[in-house]
């Protein structure tokens, strides 16, 4: 919609400020006011120091001859300094013994005060001094009186018109005035030319006006049209690395080719509407720079300079992480380039002053191979030069242009015009502009792909800056390692770090079965010698230390941990997101350092953050990672889709946009997202975060169902999930595996054994309780004995003595039992008595 819309409205200003001036342009003006010619007036200098400067220069020597002061030239200035005085109520001398005389080595002076009038060697010195004293002088006047035959009076006015209009008038009618008076031979007789100025009538611009305007100015309003697209794609594009969108797609196994291609042909048929809406509204507006040009010539104008931005937007995506900061520097682009535009475009001559083939070659170059909106500016300006209509300074009317024919693109701006005193000989064909919009176009595009694998992830992942040169960046690595040579040299290649002895007893031996070629070799995830480093010197973190890991079929592994123990990025180098520091991962006898790609099409993964499209509903995004995972053509995909909606309660709000869900109902998709295209390996990064316990137990359900035939790797900070989930428990501390096993084994082996807890009928009673506790169970411990509840603990060895001691308390032959109740350890207890454990040691890194 932003396409149509910002051509329009842009239109629509156009002609509102057309409106704005056409009042006071297009009035005729048949009898034009009189203005009496004034005398000189006192110089003004620079904006800084305005008393600096001289008002006038004169002398009555030629070039740079040396000759004797001239008396006769004297009194023509002093009269005239005297009628100026009359005149301009001024209080120059008209004294010449008291005018300023200066000499050759007045050439480097710098003024420090206003002269009124100065003598001065001759007329080189004048044009000297005005060339390196600049806007100084105001006027200078060269006598050259001839008395041969009879008197010729002839003079020469220099005149500064940078300062004011051309005045030269009112120096020539005072002149006049005293060689008249002087040669009147009538002192008293004062002789006054009064002129008066009068313009001819003018004709008011009825026509046309705003084609005037669009071939002036409109390049600057056409190229915001096209920025505004251009922000558009920077705020996308970004937005999807922000929020991790991007990166979701590529963990689900979407090539970096299919990202970049669909994003592509999007703004590709975006700035395609964009130019034609364009032209097609500048054509109903009846503009002459559209109706008057090649269609094809103004589809190469706007579309040309779109694609060319577009690339542009792309390569500056890859350098930014945050939508703000992308958002900020297109608004800083479209700045400089509003103004780029207005002042250097809206002028031909200064326009053209650079793109002359003989002048400032290296700025053109840098600005025509760097900068599109450059090249938009110039070949704006050519179009306009013949498509629109010109307005004629001398009859004060508007001609029509010729036309802007497909042709004219091949041909030199002076083959086809020539206005003014502009030379065009050596202007650059009009087509070399749309060349370097290709060549922009290209060349960022190219810099985008580089920089985008360059350029680390939000997960620190790249490729070195040769990557181009490696054989495996051109040749598809999708072939099946063996699993046994694989596991034979990754332990050879990347030795472990950290010393094996100081691991858990079940850690080691599955750490050894693991490196152990003939151990589980249909294993869907092997491990070995993980390592996972962040930053270097003293900054270095070390998230993973050594993790060695098989997974098997049919299992949920649950990974638990505290935070920063390593869980998340465990996942995150399994997804491929992320590079190992050293080690490497197998899935499905795929290798993560050598094919990613290969990995991430057999992964389903629920990232530990919501990664959704907020404008698509449920099944928008089902239906989205099926293409994604080539599953889109699959004949019961909408069954199988529907019935995995209903397994997690979101059947009844599969079409409601995800933007309105809840954070638990969020997580069901993400989790269901994760099943697409039924993967061998699922990776769930905390998947119940937010869900109430009614839907966690769906979600429980749909995983436990969901395992056969594959493995799940689970992390979570629920021991209640783990405990109901994890056929077997990984327990990590400090980047390291601590303990590892089935929720029972790990309970037997690290939990306190039993709990009972008894209260006594009556205080008088506890003392009794106590004894019978010791003499039925040898070796059992009093934990806690306050507010009348007694709870006793005892070891897995001493299971024998229990039935006899529940059978006592059910019977309570004594009545000195009130109630009781008897407990196994939980899995909390289990992780938080490892993770106190391992706080007392250090391991040691080999």
């Amino acid at each position: 919609m932003i396409t149509i819309i910002t051509p329009l409205i842009i239109m629509l200003f156009l002609e509102y400020v057309i409106k704005m001036n056409e009042d006071f342009l297009t009035k005729d003006v048949d009898h034009p006011e009189r203005i009496p010619l004034p005398g000189v007036k006192d110089c003004i200098g620079d904006i800084s120091t305005p008393d600096n400067c001289i008002s006038l220069m004169f002398t009555n020597c030629i070039d740079d001859d040396d000759c004797t002061r001239d008396s006769e030239v004297d009194k023509i200035m002093s009269t005239f300094i005297e009628n100026n005085n009359e005149r301009m109520n001024l209080t120059w001398s008209t004294d010449p013994n008291k005018w300023d005389v200066w000499d050759k080595d007045k050439l480097n002076y710098n003024v420090t005060k206003k002269f009124d009038i100065v003598h001065v060697p001759n007329s080189n010195f004048i044009y000297n001094y005005t060339m390196s004293h600049v806007n100084t002088t105001s006027f200078g006047i060269v006598f050259d009186i001839n008395k041969d035959s009879g008197t010729n009076y002839r003079y020469q006015i220099w005149h500064n018109s940078t300062l004011e209009f051309n005045n030269t008038a009112t120096i020539s009618r005072g002149i006049d005035e005293a060689i008249i008076q002087l040669n009147s031979g009538k002192s008293d007789i004062k002789p006054r030319l009064n002129i008066d100025i009068k313009d001819f009538p003018i004709i008011g611009i009825k026509d046309n006006y705003s084609d005037y305007l669009i071939s002036r100015g409109g390049q600057t309003f056409f190229f915001c049209v096209s920025m505004v697209v251009f922000i558009n794609l920077l705020n996308n594009v970004v937005s999807d690395k922000e929020t991790k969108v991007r990166y979701s797609m590529e963990m689900m196994g979407m090539k970096r080719s299919a990202y970049w291609t669909s994003w592509i042909i999007y703004y590709f048929v975006l700035f395609l509407i964009n130019s034609l809406t364009t032209i097609f509204i500048g054509k109903i507006f009846g503009y002459s720079f559209f109706t008057n040009c090649n269609f094809l010539v103004l589809i190469y104008l706007f579309f040309g300079f779109g694609l060319a931005l577009a690339s542009l937007g792309f390569f500056i995506s890859t350098l930014v992480n945050r939508t703000k900061t992308a958002v900020l520097i297109g608004i800083s682009i479209l700045i400089i380039g509003f103004f780029v535009e207005y002042i250097v475009f809206s002028s031909s001559q200064l326009c053209y002053s650079f793109w002359a083939e003989d002048s400032n070659p290296i700025y053109r170059r840098i600005g025509s191979y760097l900068i599109p909106f450059f090249n938009f500016g110039k070949m704006y300006m050519d179009v306009s030069f013949l498509s629109s209509n010109s307005y004629n300074h001398i009859s004060e009317t508007i001609v029509e242009g010729p036309g802007f024919k497909y042709d004219d693109l091949f041909e030199k701006v002076k083959a086809t015009i020539s206005r003014g005193n502009m030379n065009l000989d050596n202007m650059e064909p009009t087509i070399n502009a749309f060349y370097y919009l290709i060549f922009n176009m290209v060349f960022y595009m190219i810099l985008t792909i580089y920089f985008d694998n360059v350029r680390p992830n939000k997960y620190g992942k790249k490729k070195p800056f040769y990557y181009f040169l490696l054989p495996s960046y051109w040749k598809r690595s999708d072939k099946i390692v063996n699993c046994k040579e694989w596991i034979k040299e990754t332990p050879k290649k990347y030795p472990h770090k950290i010393d094996v002895r100081e691991l858990d007893d079940d850690v080691r031996t599955h750490f050894r079965n693991t490196c152990n070629p003939d151990y589980e070799t249909n294993a869907p995830v092997r491990i070995i010698n993980l390592r996972k480093e962040f930053g270097y010197g003293k900054k270095k973190k070390i998230a993973i230390k050594n993790s060695c890991l098989t997974i098997g079929k049919n299992k949920v592994i649950a990974l638990l941990g505290q935070n920063g123990a390593g869980k998340s990025t465990t996942m995150n180098i399994i997804s491929g997101l992320s590079t190992p520091t050293s080690g490497d991962v197998l899935v499905m006898n795929k290798s993560v350092l050598n094919n990613a790609s290969g990995v991430q099409s057999e992964l389903g993964i629920c990232p530990q953050d919501d990664i959704l499209f907020k404008d698509l509903t449920a099944m928008e995004h089902l239906k989205l990672y099926s293409g994604i995972k080539g599953a889109i053509n699959c004949l019961a995909l909408d069954d199988i889709l529907i019935s995995r909606l209903k397994a997690v309660q979101l059947y009844t709000v599969k079409d409601a946009l995800s933007k309105t869900y809840s954070g638990g109902m969020k997580r069901r998709l993400s989790m269901i997202i994760a099943t697409i295209g039924d993967p061998n390996v699922i990776l769930l990064d905390e998947p119940t975060t937010g869900m109430d316990p009614v839907n966690r137990r769906y979600v429980w359900r749909f995983i436990e169902n969901f395992k056969k035939g594959r493995c799940v790797l689970l992390t979570t900070h629920s021991m209640e999930e783990a405990d109901a989930l994890g056929d077997e428990i990984v327990i990590m501390s400090r980047s390291v595996v601590k303990a590892i096993g089935n929720s029972i084994h790990l309970k037997n082996k690290f939990g306190n054994g039993y709990s009972i807890s008894i209260i006594a009928n009556g205080d008088e009673n506890i003392e009794n309780v106590k004894q019978i506790a010791k003499e039925m169970v040898p070796g059992i411990r009093l934990a806690d004995d306050s507010a009348g509840a007694l709870i006793f603990e005892f070891s897995y060895d001493l299971s024998e003595y229990i039935p006899k001691f529940v059978q006592y308390l059910d019977e309570n032959p004594d009545g000195i039992i009130s109630t009781w109740g008897m407990s196994q350890t939980t899995l909390e207890e289990v992780f938080l008595t490892v993770i106190h454990e391992d706080s007392k040691r250090k391991f040691k890194e080999e």
